[in-house]
């Protein structure tokens, strides 16, 4: 019976019975026929009344208790068929309300509710009764939803969920309970199935594999595992070993047992050595199923795991663990800490049946491990890591001088040889040392580990190649590969600017030994030229060199402080020399990386130690109370600076700050006369090694000079050597006669914008449609899929995005293109490249540039510009004005007028993007006709507060701002700048020890969340109605500003006061899953319909990822010894007879050369022989150039596979992590180390033409010319390509120059 029914009924039965009792037809009990002549006439109007009484009154009550949120509707569902399930109703009705007219691909999937109802008395094996309610998140989603499929749709359209039976659909009269209203306004859609899907792979991994042993070892070069370390069972074990699968976070958690210890009952009653590792990092897997009743896995690992020891667990399976505390460890025993450095990435677990190796086998097949193989069982262990071993190779090593001991420890601690293969190839280093000297032995060895890392490598690039077959082939190959070009290549010694730096990294486990690099000096190391082989960098990394990542429940903390700290107090010893921590740069603690030094004694007898080093630096008194301000101050000695001018005391001028209402005008920034700005130029240039070129001479730099740090502009009151400094540029004294102003950065040149995610939130939020943004991203990735269809279009691409900057691809590009040059594609060349080498380099470059664009949303904005910020201290800017005098290349000196928007990176507060008027042209008379500040943005000191305060609390002591001229991004309103007050300096109360800024300094790697907070803002923002406004934003936006000074002040930020994200933890927007996903399998992804998330949507980059994954391993290895040989007598026969016929005519027939010979008929002759001496010396400058190469592949990966040469080519690298700062960091020590290889290697061949106007012009054009031969003949060998561009950069330079020099000369006469 239906509700009306049931209506229907119960009043025709009630108005029966008063009809009768009314006529007196039926008498009623109790009641006197008097008083039911009175009462009954009058029922009908009380009852009416009364209805109308209670229905005001609770109408009043809904007015008066009406919940301030969205709307939200109930619609109830008929006639669902009895077989169907829950996930098949949600996924029909997810068919259609995902689609339109319901869904707007813009916004994000509506979420709803679906319950089922039960029924009473429900028969046995049925799940509900038919029935059920759907929940929508608001009343016009329902109403719209109901036209269609409600009772009264228009054609009686209904949801069908079996070919027979159709759902049915009526609004509800029930209000919605509130906690599902919450739930789906609060959440976003997830699909039943996938989370069913999920739930099912979860039970697949929910039980243990019961385990006997874990044993640690080393894989030997003959297929062989040595067995090194086996683990005990705990004493008073109460849970046995066993292996587990963590679904959640993707990892595998090898417990050696558990049980209970006396001593650590604060900690819980049941202590476990556990192994972690996630399912990413198993680089193979091996059975060993030969080995009686119990079988045993060999895993071999990318990066070491992880060592715990875990309380309170509970006795189920292991991946029951409870909330007890997580510890992390360097070792498991004592013996255990022996062999840890060097077996970790091979370990065997001994299974306790053959049942449990297939409950693993399925399990791994579930996660996608590697497939496994089979392998025999291991042979008694080599013992090749013991203790006496060890002590052998190390009282060796430190007999050795340093730097060899260096490489010599390299290759052990890098696990490049096993301390028996070491120890066997004593006798040739000893030789080589004995017959070669130190420099070059130290040479060798290095190049020695890239090649023994190649071992067992196949090479598809070329079938005549072979990979070297021995370790003593190894060290053949790095022996040859060592001349005096190779090394002269290497010294850094008539470079001031640069050295030779030696890197240490520690990780939990080891220490690994890199470089030495080619490193931008500082102020200390330049004192000491001599002793550079006494500084080590030392950085503190996850096992994966990567930063520290800790899981909630790990105590990582105590693990820095012990680990970290430890070292940092404790020193290091590295080939037998003690080195004690020193200080540290601001940049450089940023990456988690200082300084150490070792006691040398100088040229005057002197004795120096990192002490005696930290005195030297000036008068720290006034900060001995506070480590993080004293680190501070210090690191301003070790910023990365070029040497400039040395002046006297008499010639810097000191002046007070512009200060009003507590804001200051000047902050950072001071006064140099044009005459010394011009000086510094200069000497910047022509200072020996420098590969600077100004077209425009700087008007501002970024200095250090002793205790004074910040900017220098132009002032044009100033006369000769003049400088005015100020007072907030003294940080500390230094006694000293003379001083020298050292270059951190010069201004010379117009930066382009890039918009990131946040300045997009922010302008989102400040009323800027998503189609601006949307436009931009498309126009600039049009210009990116242009850029790989013709060559001037790809070299402008390269200059905008500054790719391919070490070999100056884009001017290369370019003189092609005007030879008629081009790619394979372009139909108006007259010569095309059939290059693949080259198509696939300028595919890395644009995947590089995609990736960027997809995860940061870096899209430039064309017509806008970053410029160094400056004052007016001449006071003639009014409040809000700012003056800003563009001048490129050629062009003459545009001035910005009008309206701008300006703004600094990172923007996390509303208020950190401003309008300010920018004049225009120099009025007549104001200071800017004396002199413009080129490329500079010149803001006013007048006001009540000064404009870089408000933007991410800038100043002026080299930070850079955004000048926006593109209106379309103009907000509709601006937002009150953010006023916050000075971060609290921490204050021991005492003065401060070397071992205080330790502690320090492991503090800050465990308090630095700058990161976290910026995340969490985006995040908020993203879910949040208000966005950037929400109140926790704004809150976050004030934890960012003091998680920026945390460096400074000590003070840092308590995770517990970062605001929570709207939606549950697992619930994260798409374009915040990162490079390799979320990382958690259980972590459920939405679509953000924000800009940042529309934009993330519309890069595809599965293109560029396949093209990331096939990297050629070709180009890895380089040339075996057969092949090597073969190529040689190859190149030999070619370059003894170089003309038209023959061999070369492989070189003169190549595009670039057919283009080139034109050209170059006018200056040499170019299809003549090249002479012998010049054939021997590009053979040798190219051995030299790809020895080195291989070096650079091998060291500046993020992954343990070396890069590829089209990826040293762009500077770029291709492959993915979960910290893209370490790729930026790696991509930039890669373009350090391949710009100074090619700038010497431009210099070799330039050779005696330093004077432009000489005739031996020629001479480099000549040798140029047999450099490019060269690099056609063995352009299929590792680095000929890429040297084939270092020949044509040559080529065309000296082209220029000649036509210059010819013009000069021509005028002249």
């Amino acid at each position: 019976m239906t509700r009306a029914q049931r209506i229907i009924t119960i009043s025709a039965i009630s108005a029966t019975l008063y009809f009768l009792a009314l006529f007196a037809i039926v008498p009623l009990p109790l009641l006197a026929q008097e008083t039911a002549e009175k009462v009954l006439p009058v029922l009908p109007w009380w009852l009416l009344v009364s209805f109308g009484a209670y229905a005001m009154w609770t109408l009043g009550w809904n007015v008066m208790t009406i919940r301030d949120c969205p709307e939200a509707y109930h619609d109830l569902m008929k006639n669902i068929p009895l077989s169907t399930t829950h996930v098949e109703v949600v996924r029909s009705l997810a068919e259609v309300l995902h689609n339109p007219p319901f869904y707007n691909p813009n916004n994000q999937l509506i979420n709803f509710h679906v319950a089922l109802h039960r029924g009473r008395n429900l028969p046995a094996g049925r799940k509900h009764s038919g029935n059920g309610s759907l929940t929508l998140p608001d009343a016009d989603t329902a109403s719209l939803f109901l036209q269609a499929y409600g009772p009264l749709a228009f054609g009686r359209r209904r949801l069908q969920c079996e070919r027979t039976q159709l759902i049915r659909f009526r609004a509800g009269h029930t209000i919605p309970r509130q906690e599902v209203v919450a739930l789906i306004q609060s959440t976003q859609y997830v699909d039943p199935l996938a989370q069913e899907e999920r739930d099912e792979r979860a039970n697949q991994l929910r039980s243990a594999v019961r385990i006997t042993q874990v044993q640690f070892g080393w894989q030997c070069r003959d297929g062989q595992f040595s067995v090194e370390w086996t683990s005990s069972l705990p004493t008073n074990m109460t849970s046995p070993p066993s292996l587990g699968f963590q679904e959640e976070s993707n990892e595998v958690w090898v417990s050696m047992g558990g049980g209970h210890h006396t001593l650590l009952d604060d900690i819980g009653t049941l202590i476990s050595n556990v192994v972690i590792f996630r399912f990413s990092r198993v680089e193979s897997l091996a059975y060993d199923t030969c080995s009686g009743p119990h079988p045993a896995i060999l895993f071999s690992f990318q990066t070491a795991p992880a060592f715990e020891m875990h309380g309170t667990m509970s006795l189920g399976s292991l991946s029951s663990f409870s909330q007890g505390r997580r510890t992390r460890l360097t070792s498991f025993s004592p013996s255990h800490e022996i062999v840890a450095p060097y077996t970790s990435l091979a370990m065997r677990v001994v299974c306790d049946s053959r049942r449990d190796l297939a409950a693993f086998q399925r399990m791994a097949e579930v996660v996608n491990l590697p497939p496994g193989i089979e392998l025999a069982p291991p042979p008694p262990s080599r013992t090749l890591f013991t203790l006496g071993t060890l002590d052998r190779i190390h009282r060796w090593i430190a007999r050795l001088p340093y730097v060899v001991g260096f490489q010599a420890l390299a290759i052990l601690n890098n696990l490049h040889l096993d301390p028996l293969e070491l120890w066997e190839l004593r006798p040739q280093i000893m030789s080589i040392l004995n017959e070669h000297g130190t420099p070059r032995t130290s040479e060798i060895l290095r190049l020695f580990g890239p090649h023994v890392q190649m071992l067992g490598w196949d090479s598809d690039r070329d079938t005549d190649e072979e990979p070297p077959q021995t370790i003593r082939d190894c060290l053949r190959r790095a022996s040859k590969d060592t001349t005096p070009l190779h090394m002269a290549l290497r010294d850094q010694s008539k470079n001031p600017g640069w050295f030779n730096c030696h890197h240490v990294t520690v990780t939990p486990t080891r220490m690994v030994l890199a470089g030495p690099y080619p490193d931008q000096s500082n102020r200390v190391l330049r004192r000491y030229p001599k002793h550079h082989d006494h500084f080590l960098r030392v950085n503190f990394t996850d096992e994966d060199l990567l930063d520290f990542r800790w899981d909630r429940d790990v105590d990582g903390a105590q693990f820095v402080r012990e680990r970290v700290g430890g070292v940092l107090k404790r020193g290091l010893t590295v080939a037998g020399r003690k080195f004690e921590f020193l200080a540290y740069s601001s940049s450089a603690l940023k990456e988690h990386a200082v300084w150490f030094c070792a006691e040398f004694m100088d040229d005057k007898g002197k004795t120096w130690n990192a002490d005696t080093i930290r005195q030297s630096l000036g008068d720290f008194s006034h900060l001995e109370r506070y480590p993080a301000r004293y680190g501070a101050r210090m690191s301003q000695a070790f910023t990365a600076t070029e040497p400039g001018i040395t002046l006297q005391l008499d010639e810097i001028v000191m002046t007070p700050d512009i200060k009003r209402n507590g804001s200051n005008f000047t902050d950072g920034i001071g006064d140099i006369s044009k005459y010394l700005a011009k000086k510094i130029s200069r000497r910047l240039q022509r200072r020996p090694g420098s590969k600077k070129r100004f077209y425009l001479d700087p008007s501002a730099y970024q200095f250090r000079m002793d205790g004074f740090k910040g900017m220098i502009a132009v002032n044009h009151r100033l006369e000769g050597l003049e400088v005015m400094l100020r007072d907030s540029q003294r940080k500390f004294d230094v006694p000293r006669p003379l001083m020298e102003i050292e270059i951190a950065q010069s201004f010379w040149h117009p930066k382009p914008v890039y918009l990131n995610r946040f300045m997009i939130m922010i302008l989102e939020t400040l009323g800027v449609p998503a189609r601006v943004f949307i436009e931009l991203q498309d126009e600039a990735v049009r210009e990116v899929e242009e850029a790989t269809q013709t060559l001037a279009k790809c070299s402008e691409f390269l200059d905008a995005h500054g790719i391919g900057t070490s070999y100056r691809l884009s001017s290369a590009m370019l003189n092609l293109h005007k030879l008629k040059v081009g790619l394979q594609s372009e139909t108006v060349a007259s010569l095309n490249l059939n290059d693949e080498f080259l198509d696939r380099a300028i595919e890395f470059a644009a995947n590089h540039v995609l990736r960027v664009m997809k995860h940061k949303a870096r899209i430039p904005v064309k017509g806008s510009y970053t410029l160094v910020g400056v004052v007016d201290v001449h006071g003639w800017l009014q409040p809000n004005e700012v003056f800003v005098c563009i001048q490129e290349k050629d062009e003459k000196p545009e001035y910005i007028k009008g309206k701008v928007l300006i703004t600094r990176s990172p923007q996390v507060h509303p208020g950190d993007v401003q309008f300010v008027e920018a004049i225009g042209d120099p009025p007549p008379e104001s200071p800017f006709t004396f002199e413009k500040l080129p490329n500079c943005v010149v803001f006013s000191s007048l006001g009540d507060r000064c404009i870089p305060s408000m933007l991410s609390g800038g100043d002026l002591d080299g930070d850079e701002y955004n000048v926006i001229l593109y209106q379309d991004l103009f907000p509709s309103e601006i937002h009150p700048p953010a006023d916050y007050p000075l971060a609290i300096i921490k204050d021991l109360g005492r003065a401060c020890t070397i071992d205080d800024l330790a502690d320090w300094v492991a503090e800050y790697i465990n308090s630095d969340i700058l990161g976290l907070v910026a995340d969490q803002f985006l995040l908020l923002a993203d879910q949040s109605p208000l966005m950037a406004r929400d109140p926790d934003c704004i809150k976050l936006a004030e934890l960012a500003s003091k998680a920026v000074d945390f460096a400074k002040s000590g003070t840092p930020v308590n995770r517990a006061d970062v605001p929570s994200l709207r939606f549950p933890s697992d619930r994260r927007p798409d374009w915040s899953v990162g490079e390799v996903g979320t990382g958690r399998s259980g972590r459920m992804v939405y679509k953000s319909n924000r800009a940042i998330g529309i934009l993330f949507r519309r890069i595809d980059l599965n293109h560029a990822d396949r093209l990331a994954a096939r990297r050629a391993r070709s180009q890895r290895g380089g040339l075996g010894q057969k092949a090597e040989k073969k190529a040689e007598a190859k190149l030999e026969r070619a370059m003894k007879d170089l003309t038209i016929t023959g061999p070369a005519r492989d070189v003169l027939g190549h595009p670039i050369s057919l283009a080139l010979l034109p050209v170059l008929r006018k200056h040499i002759d170019a299809e003549s022989a090249i002479p012998e001496e010049l054939t021997t010396v590009a053979r040798k400058q190219f051995d030299a150039y790809v020895s080195e190469l291989r070096f650079i592949a091998s060291s500046n990966t993020i992954t343990w596979d070396p890069l590829t040469e089209e990826e040293i080519l762009m500077g770029t690298i291709a492959s993915k992590t979960t910290q893209p700062r370490k790729r930026t960091t790696m991509m930039a020590r890669l373009r350090n180390q391949t710009d100074e290889l090619v700038k010497r290697i431009q210099a070799e061949l330039a050779g005696d033409a330093l004077d432009v106007d000489s005739d031996d012009l020629e001479d480099s054009l000549l040798r140029s010319w047999a450099a490019w031969q060269v690099s056609v003949l063995r352009d299929t060998a590792f680095g000929g390509k890429s040297f084939g561009f270092v020949a044509l950069r040559s080529i065309f330079e000296c082209l220029k120059e000649i036509e210059d020099r010819d013009e000069r000369k021509s005028y002249v006469a």
